[in-house]
Formats: C-alpha cells, sequence, structure tokens
C-alpha cells in the first residue's frame, strides 16, 4: 500500500503557519513581504516532510499546467536514444516546460502515468493505440509522437528517416566499388520497426543500383551471436563472399569489428564496415567507424517547437530537412 501524500495543509500545521503563507513561500511569490524566520520555518518543514507541490494544483494557479510527460517505451535506452530524451529535455526547459520522464511498462495502460500530473502535452515514443491518443486529447492535453508510430500513419517525416539510412549505407558501399553487401540487424523484438525500415532501405538502394539484394543477418549482441553471423557470410567461397556490411547501429558495428579481429579479418581491406548512430567512440575504434549522422538536434530542436505549438493552440512548425548524414572514417 502507497504511503499518503503529505499536504501544504500539513506543512502548514509543522511549520505553525497559514495554508496561504505555505504556498506564498513554496511558489516564491516575491511580491507578499514573508518574514525570512517564517519563510525558513516553511522551508525546513516541507524538507523535512518530504513535501512535492501538486502538479493538478500548479496547473490551477498558472491557469494551465507546464508539464511535458515524455513516455519511454520498456527496452534498454541506447546511446542514441538517451541523447534524444536529453536534448529534448533540455530544450523543454529553456522554452520554460518542466518535462517529466516516465517508463511505459509492458501492458501499463499510458493513462496511469498521465492522468497522475495532468501534464499539457505527452510525447510518446512508441505508439499506444488510437483510443489511448484520443483520451489524452479529449482532455485537452496535446499529444505528440516522438520516434515511433503506428503502421496507419505512413506519412510521418521521422520514419522516413529510418529507411534513408540504409540507402544512405549501401550507397557509399558501392560507391567504393562493393557488389556483394551484407546487413547486420537486431534480433530483439523492439528494434522491429526501425530494423525493418533500414533493410528496406538497403534493399531499395541495391535494387535502384544493380545490386543483388543485402545478405541479412539478424543477432543478439553478444560475442558468440555476431561471430556467427560473420562466418556464414566469411566461410563460403571468396567469390561469394560478401566484401561490406551495412550494420544496423554503432554497437553492433563494434561488436562485428571485434569478431573481425578475433577472426584475422580486417576492415575495410578484407570487409568494409558502416555503422549508424555517430557515438562518439566510434572516432576511437580499430579503424575509425565509417556510420551515419542522425543530426539529432535538428529533429529536438523541432519536437520541442511542436509541443509548445501544440500547447498554445498554434500552428504547428513546417517539419525541417531531417536527412541523415554520412560521416566517412577508414573502416569503409
Amino acid at each position: 500500500m502507497g504511503t499518503a501524500r503529505v499536504t501544504a495543509r500539513q506543512v502548514a500545521e509543522a511549520a505553525q503557519v497559514s495554508q496561504a503563507t505555505v504556498s506564498y513561500v513554496l511558489n516564491n511569490k516575491s511580491l507578499t513581504r514573508i518574514p525570512e524566520e517564517t519563510r525558513r520555518r516553511v522551508l525546513e518543514a516541507a524538507r523535512e516532510l518530504n513535501y512535492t507541490p501538486s502538479a493538478a494544483a500548479r496547473a490551477l494557479r498558472l491557469g494551465r499546467s507546464d508539464i511535458v510527460l515524455i513516455v519511454l517505451p520498456d527496452w534498454p535506452l541506447g546511446y542514441a536514444m538517451s541523447g534524444f530524451v536529453d536534448g529534448l529535455t533540455e530544450q523543454l526547459e529553456q522554452l520554460n516546460l518542466q518535462p517529466v520522464i516516465r517508463r511505459l511498462k509492458q501492458g501499463m495502460p499510458v493513462g496511469e502515468l498521465w492522468q497522475a500530473i495532468m501534464p499539457a502535452a505527452v510525447l510518446l515514443l512508441d505508439d499506444v493505440g488510437r483510443d489511448e491518443r484520443s483520451s489524452m486529447e479529449s482532455t485537452g492535453i496535446f499529444v505528440a509522437q516522438g520516434l515511433l508510430w503506428d503502421e496507419e500513419h505512413t506519412d510521418n517525416p521521422l520514419l522516413a528517416r529510418g529507411s534513408l539510412v540504409g540507402a544512405l549505407q549501401v550507397e557509399h558501399l558501392a560507391a567504393r566499388g562493393h557488389r556483394r553487401i551484407g546487413f547486420l540487424a537486431p534480433r530483439a523484438e523492439h528494434d522491429r520497426l526501425f530494423r525493418r525500415l533500414r533493410i528496406e532501405g538497403a534493399e531499395a538502394a541495391c535494387l535502384d543500383l544493380g545490386l543483388d539484394r543485402p545478405h541479412v543477418e539478424s543477432t543478439d549482441l553478444t560475442p558468440k551471436s555476431v561471430a556467427a553471423a560473420l562466418r556464414r557470410w566469411w566461410d563460403v567461397t571468396a567469390d561469394d563472399r560478401v566484401t561490406a556490411v551495412c550494420v544496423y547501429s554503432d554497437d553492433y558495428a563494434f561488436a562485428l569489428l571485434s569478431a573481425m579481429r578475433r577472426l584475422g579479418i580486417s576492415a575495410p581491406e578484407d570487409l568494409a564496415v558502416i555503422g549508424a548512430d555517430n557515438i562518439p567512440i566510434s572516432l576511437f575504434t580499430d579503424p575509425p567507424l565509417t556510420t551515419i549522422d542522425h543530426n539529432q538536434d535538428v529533429l529536438v530542436a523541432h519536437l520541442a517547437r511542436v509541443i509548445v505549438c501544440g500547447i498554445h493552440g498554434d500552428r504547428p512548425p513546417a517539419t525541417p530537412p531531417l536527412h541523415p548524414t554520412l560521416v566517412i572514417r577508414e573502416s569503409a
């Protein structure tokens, strides 16, 4: 059974002041003169009782909520996603909004998250279904969609970037003379959507360039699983071997380079490798990793503006170019 929430009345009783005084002190009302000794008693009582102001009360006082609930999917966050969340929270704070991050556990209704704090906006990083979105919107909450979307929304410009990643990878490798290309993909279910998009982008580029479809291997992010995929590409006749691999992410590219070293396969001479995400450590791999930069700062700034406009009922901003870019280093 959960602990009851501490109220402003309890803080007032502990500090021996009125609830109005508690409100003036905790909300830093500069126009109201409060004796310093009284202010100190209120702050000490609030700390001792672990008091946190009600989000609903704050919304009533301001005439609107300034909370943006960011709903994270229930799967591990890699470097790229963590950087996205960090950048977005910083942007929202600069716009005088309060980001609140919550993880949506599998099977949990999203209502359990937003109804507790009644935010001005909710940013979903995975789809929760039409009914859940409609329920939030019916209460006046602006619902913004981040990286993922359900299958009916085929015009989402953020999703279009997924196929561009695979296409850019193939185009670079083909320009370097590679004709037999592999694709190393994650097996994890939570990567399903972007895995499909990137493979589709790679396949479309191969078709445009007159190449065979990429040889796709799906693996777990473990040395054994990645090494097994590498052997399936390598333990064939020289004429049938892939000479370059598009990799779903930099993390998997690091694992592939490690497996190649153990088998005495060099990059890019024996097998070229190109990743995606442009993780800072990709500068320090041996050799430094050629990769795709998502230009995430552009996406983050755009989503922050979308949320602000949505809260105020303004026209949404035009979607800026969100194209990923190639970062050429030594591995491909």
